[in-house]
């Protein structure tokens, strides 16, 4: 049986870095005005800090209406997620995705507001930190949930 090596190695996070902002120039001049990933060493760089500048980036973006390069840069997050070890996978979940759901909070709608660019396997794991922190009650439309809360309120009353 052959065991495929993963293509993203978090032991060498700066080829995670340079995927995740490679083909877009706005968002790769931003980056390296905040990390140098020329001289990049994790016992001096902390990863899970300098990819807060990336989830920034794509909220900030957001906020704006500036979307045009997401299609690409959700399919690079895609690619990495995919080819990544599991501390890569971890890394796009806890570092970027919480880090976009966090800084954007409601104000991004990040429930759905993502989903036109996520991939098929980076849309699970969206889904799945949502789903760990929040529940699964997000993924019922509104207008149901209201329904449903006014049958238990009306089943509340009726028992006092």
């Amino acid at each position: 049986m052959n065991v495929i090596e993963p293509k993203y190695k978090y032991k060498e996070i700066e080829k995670v870095f340079e995927k995740l902002i490679s083909g877009n120039e706005e968002l790769t001049e931003h980056f390296v005005k905040e990390v140098d990933l020329s001289d990049y060493n994790q016992e001096y760089n902390i990863p899970y800090v300098d990819i807060g500048s990336i989830s920034r980036y794509i909220v900030e973006n957001k906020l704006k209406n500036r979307t045009s390069d997401f299609e690409l840069f959700f399919k690079n997050v895609e690619e990495v997620y995919v080819n990544g070890d599991s501390d890569v996978q971890n890394f796009i979940v806890v570092g970027l995705f919480e880090g976009i759901q966090n800084i954007g909070g409601k104000e991004i709608e990040y429930y759905r507001s993502f989903n036109q660019w996520l991939k098929s396997e980076t849309q699970t794991a969206w889904n799945g930190i949502i789903d760990y922190w929040e529940g699964t009650e997000w993924r019922i439309p509104k207008d149901e949930r209201e329904k449903r809360e006014k049958e238990i309120q009306k089943i509340l009353k009726k028992k006092k």
